[in-house]
C-alpha cells in the first residue's frame, strides 16, 4: 500500500497576504510551452514565504480579457503578448462565473463596448452608494463568500473591470467524517509544527510520481456532465513547497498532468488531506503584473480609448480568494477587480500677453490722474 499526505504550507490562514509587501519580483523565463497561469503562480511563490496561498489564474484572466476590450496601441500590444490561457475549453464541473463593467455615471463610453456588462455607478456624486453596489454585487456572485472588494471610491474613478468566480463541488469519494483525525501533527516549511484536522480516505485514485514530487488527482462528482472531468491535483513536493512552486515551470506541470493522466495510472492510495480554509483578503496584483509585461497600462503611456476618449489608466488590479477543502468536497470563491482611474489634467493656463522692449521705446514718469505734467518723458533709442 502506497501513502500518500497532500498538505498545504501551514493551515494557519494570515489575515492579510505577504506578497504586497514583497519589494521585487522576478518572473520565470517565458517559453514556448508557457502559459500565463503558471507563470503568474510560480510568481506570486517566489514572492511568498511560509504563508498559505490562493490564486485564481481563471478570474485574473478574465479581468485581462475585459481590459483587452479597451486597450489600444502599445497597451493594447502588451495585454495581446500575455500567454493567456485558452477560452472556451469545456469543463464538467460548474463554476458560476459573473464579469462586470462598473462605469461612472458620466463618462462617455466609445462605441462598441459591450453593454451588456455596464453598470452605471455614481462614483463622483455618491462614492459610498458605489461601493456598496460593488460589494453587494462581489456578495451575489461568491454566494457570500466575499462581499467587501471596494473601500473607497476615488474621486478619478471612472471605471472597475471586475470577475467573480463561484464553485462548489463534491468528491466522488468523499472523506468519512468519522475518519477525520484530529490534532494530526503538520510540519510548516520552516520546520515548526502546527496540528490540523487530517482527513482520509482509501480508494482508487490516480497517482503519479517524479524525481522530487508525488502527486494525485482526486476526482470531483461531475460524471453525466458534458466536458473534461474535473479534479483536485494535490502535488506533494520532496523539499520545501514554496520553492518548488517557485521553480515550477509550464513544462514541469504539464509533465504532472500527463503523467496523472495515463491509463494505466490508478492504484490504491490512502490519501491524507487536512481540511483547509484559506481566505487571501486582498492580494494586490500590480506587480505581478508589470513583471509579466503589463507596464504601459499604468502610465501616462496607457491607451484605453477604446472605453473611452478621456486619459485612462490602470491603477490597481486586486483579487480577493477563499477556498474551503472538507470531508465532502471544494468551495471556492475568487473576486478579480482592476480600477481604472483617470488622470487628473493640470489645468489650462491662461495665455499672457508679452510686452518686451527690444527695440527703441517711449517712456513717461508722471502720474496717472493728476493734470500735471509728466516728470519726465523720452524714448529710449539705444539703451
Amino acid at each position: 500500500m502506497i501513502l500518500v499526505g497532500i498538505g498545504v504550507s501551514c493551515v494557519n490562514t494570515p489575515k492579510t497576504a505577504v506578497y504586497p509587501h514583497t519589494p521585487a519580483l522576478k518572473a520565470p523565463a517565458i517559453t514556448q510551452a508557457d502559459s500565463f497561469a503558471i507563470q503568474a503562480f510560480s510568481t506570486l511563490a517566489a514572492a511568498q514565504q511560509e504563508d498559505n496561498l490562493a490564486f485564481s489564474p481563471a478570474g485574473l484572466e478574465a479581468v485581462l480579457h475585459l481590459l483587452q476590450q479597451g486597450a489600444q496601441g502599445s497597451t493594447a500590444a502588451e495585454l495581446a503578448a500575455l500567454p493567456l490561457g485558452k477560452k472556451g475549453v469545456y469543463s464538467a464541473m460548474q463554476p458560476a462565473e459573473a464579469y462586470a463593467l462598473f462605469v461612472a455615471d458620466d463618462l462617455t463610453l466609445t462605441p462598441g463596448v459591450r453593454t451588456e456588462l455596464v453598470q452605471r455607478m455614481p462614483f463622483a456624486s455618491a462614492p459610498g452608494k458605489a461601493s456598496k453596489a460593488i460589494n453587494e454585487w462581489a456578495k451575489r456572485q461568491t454566494h457570500g463568500l466575499i462581499s467587501n472588494v471596494v473601500d473607497a471610491v476615488s474621486p478619478a474613478t471612472r471605471l472597475f473591470a471586475a470577475s467573480a468566480i463561484y464553485l462548489k463541488e463534491k468528491w466522488l469519494h468523499p472523506f468519512d467524517k468519522g475518519e477525520t483525525e484530529s490534532f494530526y501533527r503538520f510540519t510548516c516549511n520552516n520546520g515548526s509544527t502546527t496540528y490540523v484536522d487530517m482527513m482520509q480516505c482509501t480508494e482508487a485514485f490516480r497517482y503519479a510520481e517524479g524525481e522530487d514530487w508525488q502527486a494525485v488527482a482526486l476526482p470531483y462528482k461531475t460524471e453525466g456532465r458534458i466536458g473534461e472531468p474535473g479534479y483536485f491535483i494535490g502535488i506533494l513536493p520532496k523539499g520545501n513547497a514554496h520553492q518548488f512552486a517557485a521553480q515550477l515551470t509550464p513544462k514541469k506541470y504539464q509533465s504532472i498532468r500527463r503523467a496523472l493522466a495515463r491509463e494505466d495510472c490508478t492504484q490504491t492510495l490512502l490519501v491524507k488531506l487536512p481540511r483547509f480554509r484559506i481566505d487571501t483578503g486582498r492580494m494586490q496584483l500590480n506587480e505581478l503584473l508589470q513583471v509579466l509585461g503589463v507596464k504601459k497600462a499604468f502610465t501616462r503611456e496607457a491607451d484605453f480609448r477604446g472605453f473611452a476618449k478621456e486619459p485612462l489608466y490602470l491603477n490597481d488590479v486586486s483579487q480577493y480568494c477563499i477556498v474551503i477543502n472538507d470531508e465532502e468536497g471544494t468551495e471556492a470563491a475568487a473576486v478579480t477587480i482592476a480600477d481604472i482611474d483617470s488622470w487628473c489634467l493640470e489645468p489650462e493656463q491662461p495665455q499672457i500677453k508679452e510686452l518686451i522692449f527690444d527695440r527703441p521705446f517711449l517712456w513717461i514718469i508722471g502720474d496717472l490722474t493728476t493734470p500735471a505734467p509728466p516728470y519726465f518723458m523720452g524714448i529710449t533709442a539705444k539703451p
